[in-house]
């Protein structure tokens, strides 16, 4: 009768886990996502612009909220040496960072910036521009590139040093150390009261070992991230991070969260519930779930997700330890877990799928980023746990020790790699980052460049510049269109660029370059589009050029 009262216990907890998970789809239906990891979107003066009077300030526009409590964005002249010791200031909507200069000379200048995204997660970025000149002259004493330099996580192990390596296998570690700790606990509380002294006395000291390894992997983890969160502001930066960002807060609360365990657990199930399901916000609080729309929503989805994951990792190990050392209580424990694991799969599947459509606006993005790629094997490699669990049900029943311990152990390794693609894949952006168009074509006869920025649904700059010989003066006409890709019933889109003075230092040999711009909305949403760009010479000469952009 015990086991069928937990089973039944068990199974009105995962329907009321379904029941709230339909009632927030219905409540988010409608949500408007935001962004996780900020992504600039517009830096004025741009990446790699020539200017001929010198710029009153650097304006740098990211397409979410930051953290206000810890950022920075300097510049250098050709020396290394910052042009000014004013600090940065965010405009009051905190999406932009603005610093005011002094009056420049000629040169070339860097600008490198860091900052933190409503998720906690660091982005930082670095370009150059020149005043005066061309970034060909005078480079030497610089080593960065023309192009923008600028990292928010979206591609995993982006880079090969030891600190990424290391950051991932924290991260993964937490994870891992997470959801086996928490979901131990709660099995210890469910299963450990009706197991005999011993084996519960032997579950309670191993609990204890999770314990200790899950606040060393929270230390590892805090460890790892931390000289990303910083930057180059140092023990200042620390103290700024922790009491004015609400990363900060979040880090510090799960640290002294986990070392608060050493004195709450094991004193009560009501204890031992409530610390877990802190562990699981706190632990949403340092993700994508704390950067989205609607939060409450996000963050509640986030938590059921976590909840369930550590039903299924907790009780997986425990019953694979106890299969190799008592295997009559692992027995007595199968089918309680067996019905468990699949009530949690499925509140994984649609706390999952509902996570996914607050992330993206377009589910076709999911094929356009690591983040949605691997989410695609994670959700292979539940398939197959669901799959095994069924042929250990199966097992079990034709009393297949043997064939049911394999599964077990397989099913074991499946997990494993679950948990680590999530500790991989948790950390990277959902959304794709739109990046300014720099589109240039060189030709025997003829040069063009087209440049659209910040390249997003609403006003943009489009600036085409076209060279040619000397003799042929200026082209007789430059037409820029957009045609939707997505909508070929929609009649091209005309972009009316004008004739203008060119500040930039590019005209080479005999080559003589004409400048054309407009700014306003022409890019009115988001999807595929073919930019068409046409050059008509003095002598009638057309030249067509056309490329293909996404703008997310």
């Amino acid at each position: 009768m015990r086991l069928h009262h937990i089973v039944a216990k068990m199974s009105r907890f995962a329907a009321l886990l379904l029941l709230t998970m339909v009632m927030l789809l219905t409540v988010t239906a409608g949500a408007s996502p935001a962004a996780a990891h900020a992504s600039l979107v517009e830096a004025v003066p741009a990446a790699g612009s020539e200017l001929r009077a010198a710029p009153e300030r650097i304006t740098l526009t990211f397409n979410e909220r930051l953290e206000n409590g810890l950022f920075y964005l300097r510049v250098y002249d050709s020396a290394k040496r910052q042009v000014t010791d004013a600090a940065a200031v965010m405009n009051p909507a905190q999406t932009a960072v603005i610093l005011e200069l002094p009056a420049l000379g000629q040169g070339n200048y860097l600008v490198t910036y860091h900052v933190i995204s409503a998720d906690g997660h660091p982005v930082e970025g670095t370009y150059l521009f020149a005043v005066g000149q061309s970034l060909s002259e005078d480079a030497g004493s610089q080593e960065m590139p023309a192009g923008m330099h600028h990292s928010h996580g979206d591609e995993p192990f982006g880079g090969t040093s030891a600190g990424d390596v290391l950051q991932f296998a924290s991260r993964i570690l937490y994870y891992a150390a997470l959801l086996v700790f928490t979901g131990w606990l709660l099995w210890y509380r469910r299963f450990g009261g009706t197991a005999p002294d011993e084996t519960r006395t032997r579950l309670r000291r191993l609990a204890e070992k999770w314990q200790q390894l899950y606040l060393i992997a929270y230390i590892l983890f805090m460890w790892a991230h931390l000289p990303d969160l910083l930057g180059d502001s140092g023990a200042a930066g620390l103290v700024t991070l922790f009491t004015k960002t609400a990363a900060g807060y979040a880090w510090i609360g799960g640290l002294l969260l986990a070392l608060l365990s050493f004195v709450m657990l094991y004193r009560s199930t009501a204890l031992d519930l409530v610390w877990a399901a802190l562990a699981w916000l706190a632990k949403g609080m340092l993700g994508h779930a704390a950067a989205f729309e609607p939060k409450t929503q996000t963050l509640l989805l986030d938590w059921l997700h976590l909840a369930a994951a550590a039903v299924w990792a907790g009780g997986l190990v425990m019953l694979l330890l106890l299969w190799k050392t008592e295997r009559e209580q692992a027995k007595r424990l199968l089918p309680v877990f067996s019905t468990a694991a699949l009530l949690s799969l499925l509140v994984l599947t649609v706390s999952g799928v509902l996570t996914t459509f607050i992330f993206l606006p377009d589910i076709r993005y999911i094929l356009e980023t690591s983040w949605g790629r691997l989410l695609l094997v994670k959700s292979a490699l539940v398939a197959a746990v669901m799959v095994t669990g069924a042929l250990i049900r199966f097992s079990y029943r034709r009393l297949r020790d043997r064939t049911a311990g394999r599964l077990l152990a397989l099913d074991a390794i499946l997990m494993t790699a679950t948990i680590g693609v999530v500790g991989v894949f948790t950390y990277l952006t959902p959304l794709p980052a739109n990046e300014p168009l720099h589109w240039h074509v060189m030709g025997e006869k003829i040069h063009m460049t087209a440049q659209i920025s910040p390249k997003v649904p609403g006003v943009n700059d489009f600036t085409v510049k076209v060279w040619l010989p000397e003799k042929l003066g200026k082209p007789k006409d430059v037409i820029l269109k957009l045609h939707s890709l997505d909508g070929p019933e929609i009649a091209p889109i005309v972009v009316p660029v004008e004739p203008f003075d060119d500040a930039s230092f590019e005209d080479s040999y005999d080559m003589k370059r004409h400048s054309y711009r407009v700014r306003g909305a022409y890019l009115p949403y988001a999807g595929r589009w073919r930019v068409e760009v046409r050059v008509m010479d003095s002598e009638d000469t057309e030249t067509v050029y056309n490329s293909e952009i996404r703008v997310y």
